[in-house]
């Protein structure tokens, strides 16, 4: 009696997870397809990336192996096999390779020997090979935390703004700053880890110390250029403005440092920037943030920061170079940039 209590029990248990693997519904590659449709306009055949992606299970369990032909795709666990999935017919039906996906995920599932806990890992995984093979910046990823320290120097009577990030409301938080202090001499913008954010933000705070200027124009995948220009008015009346970079600094803290620079607005102090010239759009994945490319930005005078960054005017690396941060003397760049403010740039 006892032998078949257990064995009841044990059936019952493995019915229970696979019913727990057949009712996961894998949401982040749904979600992902969706935007995918929506936002960006692939160069790769849907097919490679799927196939390529999916191959990529044998990370998350050494077990598991794809194989295919040009119709089936197979799938062995511990050489077994497990699911014979036909392919798509068309290389680029957004819908029929996310269901492809899908069910092979699922078939992958039941198969586990420890399978609970695994699902969500698996899809973030193959999320992020399917991610990779667009550009190098699309990425799944946690979305960075939105912080601002903003003050005001009474000794030197300079405004100093550090934003993390480029989040929705900084622009007018910066506003608010310069519009409580108006005897200010100046302002520095510390850009140094700053990793990029909004992008229409980092146009907005652009703006701000702009008049009736070209910021940034932007290319999407369909090759259509869209020109973003200043509205009229400088909330700084032109006072002097210190922007800071270093290697992290990135996308849409790239975005103001080339526009104010390139527009004689303003002075960069430090090494050169990351080299980050996408827009993205964010979408929410669960406990995760999908960055997908949907486009790329150009400077005023029309370069590309993609590889490439921005070099400051004023070099203060180890030894002045302009690539290398000074990480021992962090304080040094802030040091120049109220020289230079104090003498009015130069």
């Amino acid at each position: 009696m006892i032998r078949i209590v257990a064995y009841f029990l044990f059936f019952f248990s493995c019915f229970a997870r696979i019913q727990s693997a057949q009712a996961y519904d894998f949401a982040k590659i749904q979600s992902f397809f969706s935007a995918l449709q929506n936002e960006y306009g692939t160069q790769q055949p849907l097919s490679e990336i799927s196939l390529r992606s999916l191959k990529r299970l044998s990370e998350f369990d050494d077990n598991l192996i794809l194989y295919n032909n040009d119709t089936k795709a197979f799938l062995y666990n511990k050489n077994n096999l497990v699911g014979v999935f036909e392919l798509p017919q068309s290389s680029d039906m957004m819908q029929q390779w996310e269901e492809f996906i899908v069910s092979v995920l699922q078939t992958s599932s039941r198969r586990f020997d420890a399978l609970d806990g695994k699902e969500a890992d698996m899809e973030t995984l193959v999320l992020k090979s399917i991610v990779s093979d667009f550009d190098s910046f699309s990425r799944v990823d946690k979305l960075p935390q939105a912080q601002i320290t903003a003050r005001y120097d009474a000794v030197h009577n300079i405004i100093y703004i550090k934003p993390s990030l480029f989040y929705i409301g900084l622009a007018q938080a910066i506003s608010d700053t310069v519009a409580a202090h108006p005897q200010t001499a100046g302002m520095i913008l510390d850009l140094r880890g700053c990793s990029g954010g909004n992008f229409n933000e980092a146009l907005k705070t652009a703006d701000l110390f702009l008049d009736t200027a070209l910021i940034a124009y932007s290319q999407n995948n369909k090759k259509q250029l869209k020109y973003y220009t200043a509205t009229p008015g400088d909330i700084l009346h032109n006072k002097p403005i210190a922007i800071l970079t270093d290697n992290t600094t990135a996308s849409a803290a790239e975005l103001i440092a080339a526009a104010l620079s390139e527009q004689s607005r303003a002075v960069l102090v430090g090494t050169q920037t990351f080299g980050k010239g996408s827009i993205q759009n964010t979408y929410n994945v669960k406990d995760q943030t999908l960055f997908l490319t949907s486009g790329h930005f150009f400077t005023p005078s029309g370069k590309s920061l993609d590889q490439a960054g921005i070099t400051p005017q004023i070099c203060t690396g180890l030894h002045n170079s302009c690539t290398t941060p000074d990480r021992d003397n962090f304080s040094k760049d802030v040091k120049i940039a109220i020289e230079l403010i104090k003498n009015k740039i130069g």
